[in-house]
């Protein structure tokens, strides 16, 4: 498994928390037989032992630091994030729901690598890559401390936190630029979709258009992906979006028009 500076710098983030903890005898509940702490990378049945569980509370500067490592996605983090280790399906424990919190966050590194499921006071469960984070929201008639359920087959090491996501920016000044003239022209469209583009990748999402130039292009987005579509779009390419589909009305997403290569010949008062 091919290991990122993200990964790199969770690893050395949360093991660093761990031996400091461990000084200072700040466990939140016992532990039963966990030989080992690992975060990041590949995870073998070897780095647990026995069955026993572990969570631990990461301090305020120790959750700042988590976010700067691009593991928490486009969220804030509020109060003390939690982290568990464990060999097979696991749940963790929230805090008491801090001021201004709408979300859970929940990041996971495991082993097999895949996917593992993730549900949030009894919720309905979403799937999670291994290796990354999701923000989940959770009601406001939500009360006390819900727990946060991970389903995944083999060894572990999870987090969580209640978090806030970032707020949506406005439009850039390229954005506003485009729309100025009340006509969005071909090149304009483009270069907002490779600004959107670079915005996504910058947070760790890639995005891959791939080599044709359809009339009008269309982006998968994974679930965890879905706080920086939203920051990236608003502030780089929705508005130019809206203004060229509706310039394009027989070529909105979905049709055979929509992926048909793009001729400006046939496209005069746009193709500029």
């Amino acid at each position: 498994m091919t290991t990122t500076p993200r990964d790199r710098a969770l690893r050395a983030l949360l093991v660093d928390r761990v031996e400091r903890s461990v000084r200072r005898r700040r466990w939140l509940i016992p532990t039963v037989g966990v030989g080992a702490f690992v975060v990041a990378g590949a995870l073998t049945a070897g780095a647990l032992v026995g069955t026993g569980l572990l969570q631990q509370s990461l301090a305020p500067e120790d959750a700042a630091a988590l976010v700067a490592t691009g593991a928490a996605g486009d969220v804030t983090l509020l109060g003390a994030p939690v982290v568990r280790v464990s060999d097979g399906p696991t749940s963790l424990t929230l805090p008491e729901r801090p001021s201004g919190a709408q979300h859970v966050a929940v990041g996971l590194q495991c082993a097999p690598t895949g996917t593992a499921s993730v549900a949030v006071a009894g919720g309905v469960p979403t799937t999670a890559d291994c290796g990354t984070s999701v923000s989940l929201p959770v009601g406001a008639d939500t009360a006390g401390r819900p727990t946060v359920r991970v389903e995944h087959d083999g060894p572990m090491t999870v987090w969580a936190s209640w978090a806030r996501p970032d707020p949506i920016p406005g439009p850039s000044p390229e954005q506003q630029a485009a729309l100025e003239d009340g006509v969005v022209t071909r090149s304009e469209y483009v270069a907002a979709w490779d600004r959107y583009v670079g915005c996504m990748r910058a947070s760790g999402h890639p995005v891959d258009l791939g080599p044709l130039q359809p009339v009008v292009f269309v982006s998968g987005i994974p679930t965890e992906a879905l706080q920086a579509d939203s920051r990236c779009g608003a502030s780089e390419l929705l508005d130019v979006n809206a203004m060229w589909q509706n310039e394009h009305p027989d070529a909105e997403p979905y049709t055979p028009a929509a992926g048909a290569p793009y001729d400006p010949a046939t496209d005069p008062e746009y193709a500029g």
